[in-house]
């Protein structure tokens, strides 16, 4: 069964989901990837990247669920 990338829209086998929009990308799609902690990985694409936001999250080893809803 092939899938598409949700940003590109090629064919691929097997996909990584960015943790600022939860689309489905292709390795093409990565802007960069870092671990956060040693289970922890996060993935950025190239248009989360452009997004100054998302950008600054990402730097600091945040994900954006993590924004979204701020420690109590």
């Amino acid at each position: 069964m092939a899938m598409l990338c949700e940003r590109c829209r090629t064919e691929v086998y097997k996909y990584v989901v960015c943790n600022y929009c939860g689309r489905k990308i292709c390795n093409d799609c990565i802007k960069s990837s870092q671990r956060a902690s040693k289970t922890t990985r996060l993935v950025i694409c190239k248009d989360c990247w452009s997004d100054m936001k998302k950008r600054k999250a990402y730097k600091t080893k945040v994900s954006l669920a993590e924004i979204k809803a701020p420690a109590q």
